[in-house]
């Protein structure tokens, strides 16, 4: 049985890397975010702490199949499609996965050695994968470091979906590239009225969360 921490510890931490593919990141994809070429270094720094200090990933990736409903719904180019060019991720977050959550499939018990679980999510919201969902209620208390694009579409929708599940979230402020600068500063905004807490990478890769917030590894039993 997966498991966070016992009731006499405090939250502990988990980063999640939210849809750092080639489709939003890269001039060539379908769907690109321009101001993700900030972030590009700061993703980096922020995985390999987290490996270094042994702390879960997971990574969401948009999956779509080629006709799926939600381009016309939201006018979108068709984009992430499963499988394609534009579905992998950036070199810079590219981790090979102990475990893959597919959307729709059988949920597939952790073996409580993984270190990166790749999410598939058909929609905006990592929980729009059931499977996700159980993955993350079954890692109660945790403290979810949240970074990726867009802030104000899938980062949203995930630190939305969490909050109102009572998990605590914070976000990596300059890890994370809208799509429209305006709406991005919006949505930042709106995480501080939500409890969200803003983070910087320097924060992370200097030790201070762990040191301020005394937050531990997150473990399996």
């Amino acid at each position: 049985m997966l498991c966070g921490a016992s009731a006499n510890q405090m939250p502990r931490l988990v980063f999640l890397d939210i849809d750092t593919q080639i489709d939003f990141m890269l001039p060539s994809g379908k769907l690109y975010l321009e101001e993700s070429r900030h972030i590009f270094g700061n993703l980096h720094r922020l995985l390999e702490y987290a490996l270094l200090n042994q702390i879960l990933i997971l990574q969401t990736a948009d999956t779509h199949t080629e006709d799926d409903p939600e381009f016309a719904a939201y006018g979108f180019p068709a984009h992430c499609v499963a499988g394609t060019e534009g579905w992998r991720r950036v070199p810079e977050t590219y981790l090979i996965p102990d475990l893959i959550l597919s959307s729709g499939g059988e949920w597939v018990q952790p073996s409580g050695r993984e270190r990166v679980i790749l999410i598939e999510k058909p929609s905006f919201s990592i929980t729009s994968n059931p499977n996700a969902l159980r993955l993350v209620e079954a890692l109660r208390p945790c403290h979810f470091v949240a970074f990726g694009v867009a802030t104000e579409g899938c980062v949203r929708r995930s630190i939305l979906s969490l909050r109102s599940l009572n998990f605590e979230v914070s976000v990596v402020i300059d890890a994370v590239a809208p799509g429209r600068i305006k709406r991005g500063e919006q949505t930042l905004e709106e995480f501080a009225s939500l409890g969200v807490r803003p983070l910087l990478t320097e924060d992370i890769d200097s030790g201070k969360l762990l040191a301020e917030d005394h937050l531990n590894r997150i473990s399996f039993r």
